[in-house]
């Protein structure tokens, strides 16, 4: 991605390995987990139809419980066993046969993969079967006809390929989706009219050829479209000499337009949007009409197959993927073709059962399907989703202990951020203090009344801080308690003079150039704590083999850590401000 850069190095090893100049490492300025993040919310709640998965998740970290809402409609979703083949070639073959299967019908078809090169995989052997389908993945012309591709997904006979499909943001409709249909049809002509490039959608794609008031109104859309884009291009020439707009953010306008067009958000009256919201409105009527027979048969015939190629490490993804089909109480049925080779059995036993096969000679067609092998596969989805839970727990564990010094840290900046001048000097006098006391405890090496060295050791480190302090070595050879508070009479008088100084420059001038100072200290130390922290967290895991619990070594080494850069931030800050001269 543009502007990323991959840290620890990698980056500067591959630039280095291909002759390029190599780069410095970008800094981390901030960073949150998610579970931080949404715990600072004072209210927490979603929805999710694969949230019940997770409910220990939940109830452990954002202490949610997790309730389960029956759907309004009685569920027609047939959910048939997983099949478990001995081998890829076996489980692919087997898919493969029940895809030509459910095509041959005439049943809309969705094959979910796991990665792009097992989708590209089951599209070459389509081709060679000259099945038309169409393909969902991360490619970046997937991406493109995204909406396209869902919206025709349950139409008759339809073969859609998708990596991770997930929710993609809308239903798949059996016949189609009138709405999604009407609102490319409108995109286009939009597109046309200011001569944009967008993927074409094929006209046979189309439910039905428009005529009549349907026509019209789109034609009227357009000219209005065309017409706004040229008195923006000439507003443009006339404020600007590059009147030339980039066409990505062209059509990145004209899509924000159509969802304000194919919604209730209210929109000026004869606009391009309140007319393109016309031909939108007349396009799905005459789509939805077209579209009502298909949809019957396609019911009829048993709705939309989803069948599952692999398990992914979470019941979630595949149980997303499985309601794909069944929607708003239609018909449907998912079935899930696995192989002892894949990934997750091979990572939890899935050896030793196919040692077992081999030696009972399974062929490689015959597929194990009973309720021992569904719950085996249960058992060892939930073993693959424990494990990543317990890392994600470990992780939201050291975390806890960073969330608390990044609070901390962001109330004191953002109290700096807002404090009046009044307040904002009177802090920054309890930090000169603080400075003295610091210079005190580390340099007052004897007990009692110190020597005439020792006076001056201390008068020349105060002397570095306030370069204007008045103040003797003689003042400092008294006790302890009675030197350091002189000291820190001696640096207030130090702060107001400084403080006259600047204000005498600028009026103001002290509060701002104190304000700024400790915002730019805060932010440059906790940078450099950041990285602290990641290097503590990297050795408190070897811990372990000392016997030690690498938790409680983070959380000692971290709070000594965010000490440091307390004493740190007071020091830098009393430092540069007297050190600021102003030009």
């Amino acid at each position: 991605m543009d502007g990323r850069r991959w840290g620890d190095g990698l980056h500067q090893a591959i630039e280095a390995k291909e002759s390029l100049v190599v780069q410095p490492e970008t800094e981390v300025i901030a960073s949150v987990t998610y579970q931080s993040l949404f715990r600072r919310f004072a209210k927490l709640a979603s929805m999710s139809g694969t949230a019940i998965t997770e409910a220990e998740e939940f109830a452990t970290i954002y202490k949610l419980q997790v309730l389960t809402v029956p759907p309004v409609l009685p569920r027609q979703r047939v959910d048939l066993p997983s099949a478990v083949y001995k081998s890829v070639k076996g489980k692919s073959n087997a898919a493969l046969d029940e895809l030509m299967g459910m095509h041959r019908s005439g049943r809309p078809v969705l094959v979910g993969t796991t990665s792009v090169e097992a989708s590209q995989a089951f599209s070459d052997k389509l081709r060679t079967l000259e099945v038309k389908h169409e393909v969902l993945n991360a490619k970046p012309e997937s991406i493109q006809r995204e909406a396209e591709i869902v919206a025709q997904a349950g139409r008759k006979g339809a073969v859609t390929i998708a990596t991770n499909m997930a929710g993609r943001g809308t239903d798949i409709l059996l016949g189609g989706s009138p709405s999604a249909m009407a609102r490319l049809r409108v995109r286009e002509a939009l597109a046309d009219a200011a001569s944009l490039t967008v993927p074409r959608v094929a006209k046979d794609s189309y439910p039905c050829p428009l005529e009549g008031e349907a026509t019209q109104w789109l034609q009227d859309a357009a000219d209005a479209y065309a017409a706004e884009a040229q008195a923006s291009a000439i507003r443009a020439a006339a404020t600007s000499e590059d009147s030339g707009s980039d066409p990505a953010d062209t059509l990145r306008e004209l899509d924000e337009m159509l969802a304000v067009a194919s919604s209730a958000a209210p929109v000026v009256e004869g606009s391009a949007t309140d007319l393109a919201r016309e031909a939108y409105e007349a396009i799905k009527a005459v789509y939805d009409e077209a579209l009502t027979e298909e949809k019957e048969e396609v019911a009829m015939l048993g709705g939309l197959h989803v069948i599952g190629t692999n398990l992914h490490d979470s019941r979630r993804v595949d149980d997303q993927l499985r309601g794909r089909a069944g929607r708003q109480g239609d018909p449907g049925s998912t079935h899930f073709f696995l192989s002892l080779e894949d990934r997750i059995f091979r990572i939890f036993g899935g050896d030793k059962v196919k040692g077992a096969l081999d030696f009972l000679r399974v062929p490689e067609d015959q597929a194990l399907e009973s309720e021992r092998v569904t719950n085996t596969v249960k058992d060892v989805q939930e073993r693959v989703e424990r494990y990543y839970y317990e890392l994600r727990k470990g992780l939201f564990s050291f975390d806890e202990v960073l969330a608390v010094q990044r609070e901390g840290t962001y109330r004191d900046r953002d109290r700096v951020l807002r404090a009046l001048p009044e307040a904002a000097m009177a802090t920054l006098r309890l930090e000169c203090a603080a400075v003295v006391g610091d210079i005190f405890k580390a340099n007052w090496k004897v007990e009692g009344v110190p020597d005439s060295e020792t006076a001056s050791m201390l008068l020349g480190k105060l002397q570095q801080f306030f370069p204007q302090i008045k103040l003797t070595a003689q003042e400092l050879m008294k006790a302890r308690q009675d030197a350091e508070a002189a000291a820190v009479a001696a640096s207030s008088v130090a702060l107001d003079e400084k403080a006259a100084a600047l204000d005498g420059v600028k009026e103001g001038l002290a509060f701002q150039s104190a304000r700024f100072l400790t915002l730019t200290q805060m932010d440059n130390l906790w940078k450099s704590h950041m990285k602290a922290m990641s290097f503590v967290k990297d050795f408190a895991g070897l811990k372990v083999y000392n016997q030690q619990d690498p938790l409680d070594v983070y959380r000692e080494e971290g709070l000594q850590l965010y000490e440091k850069m307390q004493v740190s931030l007071r020091q830098n800050t009393v430092f540069s401000f007297f050190a600021y001269q102003p030009k």
